[in-house]
């Protein structure tokens, strides 16, 4: 890019928002102080038209009505994180689309740098461009930091790593996720989902190796759901990702058969009397498919479980 035509181009960045108004204008002010200028900022309010939520999300809304670049859209009812998004790209102008949860955070120089990449990048089908990621927790202690190194057609990579890059790392080609459907309604895993679709596709992702991104993790533990719904959405992830096994080697369906198992098997593991026998399933497919890799997962669990036990006899 010349100095020219560096902010030409526009970007969208879509934030939805769902009984969050405490940290969204935290979300919209580090939009606000982003290096690259030429923004379209898209805040999709998916509260209850009758929620408290509601209101006092438009109370936030009314100190930005003067600025140009932000649009406020309220749903008429909640259409869930998936449906709030799809609202966002419909209305975004923007060639490339950023998406920013309400209670996650930029670093200034996030949109300029994927862009640059964007720029910079030969291939025609390149869609995605995703960062790194610091986990933040009390006091704003550093949890954990996520990188990820996978590009190109990286399809193999992205299902058997489970979650390639989460919707606020992402900077992506409008017209390219239009071209997948936009994000499909799923009770979880829709990120994955996304980005399975694109790379079945033939497109391809790459990234910025730096962290650019802030999860706020306000409980002091990372976001990790166990409920049904979790295991609903492993398991239309799983049916997902079996209809591009044509695209893999019988190693690589091997090890993603066996990935799926581990998960399906913790998760089952926390429905106690329920899932007792689906957890049991999973536990023999995983001996079947891995002997090796399963015997070291069941001894780390083992010493894992027995550690915890020592330390509540302690405590």
């Amino acid at each position: 890019m010349n100095d020219n035509d560096k902010e030409s181009v526009l970007v969208s960045v879509v934030i939805p928002t769902y009984s969050r108004s405490d940290t969204l204008e935290r979300a919209i002010n580090c939009i606000l102080e982003q290096t690259y200028r030429n923004l379209d900022i898209i805040v999709v309010d998916d509260n209850s038209p009758e929620s408290m939520y509601r209101l006092l999300t438009g109370q936030i809304m009314q100190k930005y009505a003067a600025d140009p670049r932000i649009r406020y859209i309220q749903n008429p009812q909640n259409l869930g994180g998936a449906g709030a998004r799809n609202v966002g790209i419909e209305a975004a102008k923007g060639e490339y689309i950023a998406f920013l949860d309400d209670d996650d955070e930029y670093y200034p120089e996030k949109i300029q740098k994927q862009l640059e990449v964007f720029q910079n990048n030969n291939s025609d089908n390149l869609a995605l461009v995703y960062c790194d990621v610091e986990h933040v927790g009390k006091n704003h202690h550093v949890d954990c930091v996520i990188r990820k190194r996978y590009k190109g057609n990286c399809l193999y990579e992205a299902i058997e790593d489970d979650c390639l890059a989460s919707t606020s790392m992402w900077l992506v080609k409008k017209s390219m996720l239009q071209s997948v459907g936009n994000f499909s309604i799923v009770p979880c895993k829709q990120d994955s989902t996304v980005i399975l679709k694109l790379l079945e596709k033939g497109y391809e992702v790459d990234f910025v190796p730096e962290v650019l991104c802030i999860y706020h993790n306000v409980t002091g533990h990372m976001r990790i759901s166990f409920g049904p719904r979790k295991i609903e959405g492993e398991l239309n992830f799983y049916n997902a990702c079996c209809r591009v096994y044509d695209k893999m080697t019988p190693k690589q369906i091997r090890y993603i058969e066996y990935a799926f198992a581990k998960k399906l098997y913790i998760l089952y593991s926390y429905r106690r009397h329920e899932g007792k026998e689906k957890q049991k399933a999973e536990r023999n497919k995983m001996w079947k498919l891995r002997p090796v890799a399963a015997a070291m997962f069941f001894l780390r669990r083992k010493l894992h479980l027995w550690k915890r036990k020592m330390k509540k006899k302690k405590g």
